[in-house]
């Protein structure tokens, strides 16, 4: 029998602990800055993880250059690892579960100790395939019709005032973009456009001009994010004051929801002026 020593037990705790709280947040509401802050600690808790559970006789290279070099895998493929992350949640919301993002975290969190657990590496490449097949690329699909009118619907020229930065070129990239087939209906659509001729700047933004819908006596906006200067993202949240959210959370999980159509929406652009 293996016992662990306090300082380990100590360790298996707090690594618990780290992977559980970024668990927990939605990485699809983050800012740009915050987004940014959350890939970096989720790669650097990582890499720490491998790196101290690693055997000392079996790592790959050695201890902390298998952390440093996970680490890096990770921060490379957390796109994939977000879109991974996205169809699992909405895919437990759609199944019923209403504290999905909480029940994934502690998942998380128990995955994280019975990696700790493991005796030895035996078997490491066949874990590493495992994995190489959930990061697999995605299988796209044409950009539904009703997505599409939404989006070009939010980049649409205002009738007064400046034209936004990165109009045009998100326009541009509207023409080719596809979309992330999950294989289940989901509320929100993401969006790939490959091999983008530019790219918009700022190139990690939520784009300013939001679309506020209703449903059903509930108030829902349409929000359109951009990731490394390209179409990221279309979708639907609950406003900020609205006070039946469970009902609305309900509603964009339910088989039965469907995306508005432009003419629904109440566009709203980003000033600096208070509400």
């Amino acid at each position: 029998m293996t016992t662990l020593s306090g300082g380990r037990l100590l360790r298996i705790a707090a690594a618990a602990g780290a992977v559980g709280a970024l668990g927990l947040i939605e990485h699809r509401r983050l800012g740009p800055w915050t987004h940014a802050a959350y890939r970096l600690g989720y790669a650097a808790t990582t890499g720490m993880i491998v790196a101290d559970a690693a055997r000392r006789d079996q790592p790959l290279l050695d201890p902390v250059r298998d952390g440093i070099v996970t680490g890096g895998v990770t921060l490379g493929m957390m796109g994939a690892f977000e879109r991974v992350d996205a169809a699992i949640i909405e895919g437990m919301r759609g199944a019923g579960v209403r504290r999905a993002r909480p029940m994934l975290a502690a998942l998380g969190a128990v995955a994280t100790v019975a990696l700790y657990g493991m005796s030895s590496v035996e078997g490491q490449s066949h874990r590493w395939g495992s994995i190489d097949e959930i990061f697999d690329e995605p299988e796209l699909a044409d950009l539904p019709g009703e997505a599409r009118a939404l989006v070009a619907a939010l980049l649409e020229p205002p009738d007064d005032g400046p034209v936004l930065p990165g109009a045009r070129t998100l326009r541009d990239q509207l023409a080719t973009a596809r979309s992330v087939d999950p294989g289940y209906l989901s509320s929100d659509v993401q969006v790939v456009v490959e091999q983008p001729e530019r790219l918009a700047v700022p190139r990690n933004q939520t784009w300013p001009v939001t679309g506020e819908f209703t449903r059903a006596g509930i108030r829902f906006l349409v929000r359109l994010q951009i990731s490394d200067g390209m179409l990221s993202l279309l979708s639907v949240t609950v406003p900020d004051g609205e006070r039946r959210v469970q009902q609305a959370l309900e509603h964009l999980a339910s088989p039965g929801f469907v995306l508005p159509s432009p003419d629904e929406l109440t566009l709203r652009v980003e000033s600096d002026r208070p509400d």
